[in-house]
């Protein structure tokens, strides 16, 4: 379940990127749609990082590492 989740705000980060770069060649910087999409993209990212140091803390997650 975890796995999906990630995967999910991986795919809305990536949508929320496209959005801002199609508002920065729309609109060419007459709105602030551009800095709002980016700016979203960098609260997800951030609840992802943190939500992935929680999993990983809590156990849900068990990293493994490079194997010699």
């Amino acid at each position: 379940m975890a796995k999906v989740i990630i995967v999910l705000a991986l795919f809305a980060i990536l949508f929320v990127l496209f959005r801002g770069l199609y508002y920065m060649v729309k609109d060419q910087g007459k709105t602030k749609r551009t800095v709002n999409s980016l700016t979203w993209r960098i609260a997800l990212s951030v609840l992802l990082i943190i939500g992935l140091i929680t999993a990983v803390a809590t156990g849900v997650i068990v990293p493994h590492g490079i194997q010699p």
